[in-house]
């Protein structure tokens, strides 16, 4: 098989810096995709082809793809080509305007949250000549809702703290904390820590070509390797085994899970999460 170009990745304007990571430009290369779950919403723009959901069907040309707590499955047409951008923690609403539970498990088109003028710019937009047009729509998003307070950055630590904790350290009740952390990640905070457990394991593991699991299950916080192997699944939709497998391999619906590790940390989000 001959898989497309490298992806290349762009950091964003100066003026977008802190609310994007780098923006991920990627050929893809027909077929079936598997995406991993993701705590943080990512813009999508499609310069060509077609990308459709399993069970949404086709994606809209521009639109944001919230955090979910699944994997998703997808597939490509011959000759797709998508322009990515996570989020960084807590931006939403200033580049939006809506919180992350709303967009929580779901694709909302662009067209949903803006004026359609002002997507018209990216309509015959393809290739390279897609991203200057996506960068400066999202300027001027960023200038219309720059003036949104960002959410609450969770302390240093914060795996290893109580929800009563957390909620004492920003001087709020248990039942207030618990709703703003639900409104601002989509989901509850003990929904969201196995999930965070994984993302920080697979961004600083240092994987050989036969990992022994039962050590990077205990070196992570999990009871067990059964435990490890679960959310594995979970999240990234392959045992461990296969995880590791797919790394070398050229299976087209991993394609997102060989890029470089340094790549991964400029794209998605920074250290500290937020809510």
């Amino acid at each position: 098989m001959i898989l497309p170009p490298l992806p290349v990745l762009h950091p964003p304007p100066p003026s977008l810096a802190a609310l994007l990571g780098d923006m991920l430009d990627i050929a893809l290369p027909g077929g079936p995709l598997l995406l991993p779950a993701t705590l943080h919403p990512m813009l999508l723009f499609i310069a060509g082809g077609e990308i459709r959901l399993d069970h949404g069907g086709a994606l809209a040309p521009a639109g944001l793809l919230g955090g979910c707590a699944g994997i998703r499955l997808a597939t490509a047409s011959p000759g797709a080509r998508a322009l990515m951008a996570w989020l960084k923690p807590g931006q939403l609403p200033r580049l939006l305007g809506i919180s992350a539970a709303e967009a929580f498990d779901a694709y909302l088109p662009l067209d949903l949250l803006l004026p359609t003028a002002w997507l018209s710019p990216l309509t015959d937009a393809a290739g390279d000549a897609l991203r200057p047009r996506a960068e400066a729509l999202l300027c001027r998003l960023a200038t219309r809702h720059g003036h949104r307070a960002s959410t609450l950055a969770l302390p240093s630590g914060w795996p290893a703290r109580s929800a009563g904790d957390l909620a004492a350290h920003f001087g709020l009740s248990l039942r207030q904390f618990e709703r703003r952390f639900r409104a601002s990640a989509g989901q509850s905070l003990r929904a969201f820590r196995p999930q965070a457990r994984l993302n920080r394991l697979l961004l600083n593991a240092r994987w050989t070509s036969s990992p022994d699991w039962a050590d990077v299950a205990a070196a992570a916080g999990y009871a067990d390797q059964a435990h490890l192997h679960r959310d594995f699944v979970r999240y990234a939709g392959r045992t461990p085994s296969a995880y590791i497998q797919s790394l070398g391999g050229v299976d087209p619906a991993l394609r997102l899970y060989r890029l470089p590790r340094e790549a991964v940390l400029r794209m998605c989000a920074e250290p500290g999460l937020r809510v």
